[in-house]
Order: structure tokens, then C-alpha cells, then sequence
């Protein structure tokens, strides 16, 4: 019979075991199907126990259908003097899945399959009971409202509204997001009616989710409430192979941004990375993340070690804070890694023109360059070189918007075609090495977006990948012996961490 419905209806089928070890067929249909089939059967109940699922939803409490019976056992329909061949082949299908589940009285392998398949059977009847309890979990759609969601949830208009107002307290409501997950929990209610919204779940972001529950002893008939995840402190290890850029490889290789840029900027004292890095170069980088007890990671925390191999030549450099309180980047032998100046006071850029005589882009004719020009994207962040004061910020000739600050009594350096300044950067102002003065843009005579970046010395502008500049503090004394604790500590780390991940990735390979 079910190959006869088959023909008219799609069907599908497969047979597990009752708690009480006795096979049952479970039909599954799609919606349309499930509606149709139960406005034909009239509600015949069957001796043969049929589990009707419609939509990925159980309705093992509906109407039965009569004319569904067990493949196992059907008789086969004769053709022409001969068994139906389709019939044939379902019949012996069936029975092959069948074998599984014969006693086998050495492992007993029918009480362990009954036992499992009945423990799983349990489990789906009460999460889908539409009269028990139950979870649901739905995906916000394009276009769709928080008080749709509650009144799809089971909610009529005026609860849906109250909900709304009492989770708008912890959450705005507009702020839902396509794909966002919303889980739900379905209670029996009293008088035997079908069971009803008794809670609403919903996550904020990787740490904190919103819970809305009924409670009938509050005005509006409902409260809400924050919960938080812990958050715990790890250290990640992550090596970079220079393919193209040493932007985009780190990226590739599973580095956050922020700690991409973090380590860009502490070399940025020695190495042009447009220039002095190649294809075949690496990185290490040993890093701080934060991370929910699911592994979920929340954001990521201080560079610990940096390790980057350029034509051959490795340079490494420790986070170290000295007993004065003083955070900073040391060498092995406890040099700072800090100069006077940086050379590239942007991150992620490449340098468009260099320091010397070209041929003007918009003038058309040939004209000394006395800066360097790097490129970027419109908004890109711009360092102060150094530690200085302010002299100018503001519209400045072809320069656009226009930044100069004085480092020393000789020495200072400028920033040129800004889209904007950052907050109060203004004249008179001190700033300190690294802290962003302005944005990436195009004003003044600029053909598109990018920094113009000069080094004056006594006035008169010199190319910045010759400067001289002065190397930073060195640790002495007590911070000196504490420093080279700690890096023995950082190295044993990083080396540990990274064991692990080549005994991953060889284990990975293995399975693939």
C-alpha cells in the first residue's frame, strides 16, 4: 500500500524500534501532503502504529491514517503472471534493513539497538509534544518585526506589545538582525490547553544574551533579564607565511586585525613593509584572546611576542612593563624596539611615491617630491611619528587638510590631504607616538586617497628612509634580570603552543 500512496503522494519512510522493541514505521510527509491525507482518512485509527511528521514536526497524537500499513509483510501484486519488480526491490530493500535489528545471542545487539533507539524516541516525544513541554528555534527573516516574531511565538497583540516594552529596558527591538536566532519554550498551561510561550531567548552578542519570561505577578505579565557568559583570558599563537603582502598573509593565517596591527606597529620603527618584505618571509605572534567557556572569541588582548624573519634576518620583541609602570616593546637583550620616529606612521598602506624628483601627477611636469606618499583606503588611520606638540591643523595650500608637529627643537614632520583630524587635535596640543592625529582622504592637489608624509630637519625636508633617529631606553638592573625571566617564560610558551598546533594540523591531515 505505501508503494501504491507513494505513486500519488511523495513519501518517505524508514523503521525504528518502541521502547518495547517493536517495529514501527514512521512515514514522513511534506505539510501539503499531511493536510491533504488527513482530510481523505477521516481519522480511521489503524492497528499498525504510524508516526505522521510534517515539516520537521511531530504530530504523533493526530489522526491516524488506515490505509498506511507496515512495509515488512505486504503482499507482492502480480503482473502479468509475475511479482511487481518495483515492489520486488522495495520488499528486499526493506528487508535488508531489517537484519540489524535480529537477535544475535552472543552481543545481544537487538536489546542495546532497542535500548538506544527507544531513549532517542523518548527524547523526540517530549520535545515535540505539542501538549508538553518544548523548545523551537527561528531564524529572523528579512522584514521582520519583534512583534511579529512574538505573536508567530503564540502571543496575541496586546502581549506582544507588553513584551516589547519590557525587553526594550535590556534590548531595542529594532535592533534585530537578519539571521539572528531566536529560541523558544513552550510550557503546558492550566486546563489541559496547548502549551504557551513561557520564555523567549535571544543573543546580544558573543557574551550576553536577553531572556524574556512570563511572570503573572508583574503589571505587564512579563520580565526580562541579562545573562552574561564568563569570559576567560588565553594565549594564542599564530605564524604568518608571506605569500603577498604581510597584511593579508597574517589575515590568512587566522590573526585578528587589531593584533595584525598591533605588530605592524612595532615594527614599524625598522622595517618599511612595502619594501623589506618579501614572498618566503614569516611572522609569530604570541597574543592575549578572550573567550567564552564555548570557545567563542570575544576579543583579543596584548601582544606577548613578536617574531618576524625578513631576507634572513629575525628580529623578536617582548611586551614588557617596567617596575616604574612603563608598557613597551624590548629585544632580546633588552633594547627598546621604540625610535625617536617612526618611519611609516600608517598602517597597511603601500607607498605610491617615494622621496626625490618625479613627474607630477596633476601638474604634469617634473617636480621634486619631498615626502612619501602612501596609499590607502579613505579613513585609514594616521600616527603621530613621535611624541611632539602640535603647530598646525587645519586647510594648508595644496596640502589639504594639514597636520605638523614639532618633536624637537630641529625636527618635525608633516601630514598632508587628511579627510578629517581626529578629536582634538588642535594647534598647542601634545600628542605621544602612535596616537592617531587624523584619516586617510583626498583634499588639496591629490589624485586619490593617500598620506603625504614629510620629515623636515632644520626646515628643509629630507627623505624619512634616511633619517637617523635615536634608539629608545634600554632595561637595566632589576627590570633587566625580570625581563629576561620573563621571556625564558614566553619563549617555553609560544614553543608549546605551537607543538600543539602542528600535532593538530598533522592529525587534520591524517583524517583527510
Amino acid at each position: 500500500m505505501l508503494g501504491k500512496l507513494n505513486s500519488y503522494v511523495p513519501v518517505r519512510h524508514r523503521h525504528v524500534l518502541t521502547r518495547e522493541g517493536k517495529l514501527r514505521l514512521r512515514v514522513l510527509l511534506s505539510g501539503a501532503t499531511t493536510a491533504l491525507l488527513l482530510m481523505t482518512a477521516g481519522g480511521i485509527a489503524t492497528k499498525n502504529a504510524v508516526e505522521i511528521v510534517a515539516n520537521g514536526t511531530s504530530y504523533s497524537r493526530m489522526q491516524q491514517l488506515a490505509s498506511i500499513e507496515p512495509a515488512v509483510g505486504v503482499g507482492l501484486e502480480v503482473i502479468d503472471g509475475q511479482h511487481d519488480p518495483v515492489a520486488v526491490e522495495r520488499l528486499a530493500v526493506a528487508q535488508k534493513r531489517l537484519q540489524r535489528y535480529k537477535r544475535d545471542e552472543e552481543t545481544d545487539t537487538v536489546a542495546q539497538a532497542s535500548e538506544e533507539y527507544a531513549a532517542l524516541a523518548a527524547a523526540q516525544e517530549e520535545m515535540l509534544d505539542p501538549e508538553g513541554p518544548r523548545e523551537e528555534i527561528i531564524k529572523i527573516g528579512k522584514g521582520d518585526t519583534f512583534g511579529e516574531v512574538l505573536q508567530r511565538a503564540g502571543l496575541n497583540a496586546v502581549e506582544a506589545h507588553n513584551a516589547a516594552q519590557v525587553i526594550k529596558k535590556h534590548y531595542d527591538p529594532r535592533a534585530l538582525k537578519l539571521g539572528q536566532t531566536v529560541r523558544l519554550r513552550y510550557e503546558p498551561s492550566e486546563g489541559g490547553e496547548p502549551a504557551q510561550l513561557a520564555s523567549l531567548q535571544m543573543e546580544v552578542d558573543a557574551v550576553r544574551s536577553v531572556k524574556l519570561s512570563r511572570d503573572t505577578d508583574t503589571e505587564l505579565g512579563f520580565q526580562a533579564a541579562v545573562e552574561e557568559k564568563e569570559v576567560l583570558l588565553k594565549v594564542a599563537a599564530r605564524r604568518a607565511e608571506i605569500e603577498t603582502s604581510l597584511y593579508a598573509s597574517a589575515l590568512k593565517a587566522g590573526l585578528p586585525r587589531s593584533v595584525v596591527a598591533d605588530a605592524i606597529r612595532v615594527y614599524s620603527y625598522d622595517i618599511d613593509f612595502q619594501r623589506d618584505v618579501r614572498r618566503g618571509d614569516s611572522m609569530d605572534v604570541l597574543y592575549e584572546q578572550y573567550e567564552t567557556e564555548d570557545g567563542r572569541q570575544v576579543k583579543t588582548g596584548d601582544i606577548l611576542m613578536a617574531r618576524i624573519n625578513v631576507g634572513g634576518v629575525v628580529k623578536t620583541a617582548y611586551r614588557y612593563e617596567t617596575k616604574d609602570g612603563n608598557v613597551d616593546f624590548f629585544t632580546q637583550d633588552g633594547k627598546s624596539m621604540r625610535k625617536a620616529l617612526m618611519r611609516t606612521p600608517i598602517d597597511g598602506a603601500r607607498i605610491s611615491s617615494g622621496f626625490g624628483v618625479r613627474r607630477h601627477p596633476v601638474l604634469g611636469y617634473t617636480k621634486m617630491h619631498k615626502g612619501m606618499d602612501f596609499a590607502a583606503p579613505t579613513g585609514t588611520p594616521i600616527y603621530a611619528a613621535g611624541n611632539g606638540t602640535v603647530e598646525k591643523a587645519g586647510r594648508f595650500s595644496s596640502y589639504g587638510n594639514y597636520v605638523s608637529i614639532r618633536h624637537t627643537g630641529s625636527t618635525k614632520t608633516a601630514y598632508a590631504h587628511m579627510s578629517r583630524f581626529a578629536k582634538g587635535v588642535t594647534p598647542g596640543v601634545r600628542v605621544v607616538q602612535g596616537q592617531v592625529i587624523g584619516y586617510v582622504g583626498t583634499t588639496g592637489r591629490s589624485t586619490g586617497p593617500h598620506l603625504h608624509f614629510e620629515v623636515l630637519e632644520n626646515g628643509v625636508q629630507v627623505n624619512p628612509r634616511n633619517m637617523k633617529t635615536q634608539q629608545g631606553e634600554s632595561l637595566k638592573g632589576t627590570d633587566l634580570a625580570n625581563f629576561k625571566d620573563r621571556i625564558r617564560k614566553i619563549d617555553s610558551q609560544f614553543a608549546s603552543l605551537t607543538r600543539s598546533m602542528k600535532m593538530a594540523s598533522a592529525s587534520q591531515a591524517a583524517v583527510n
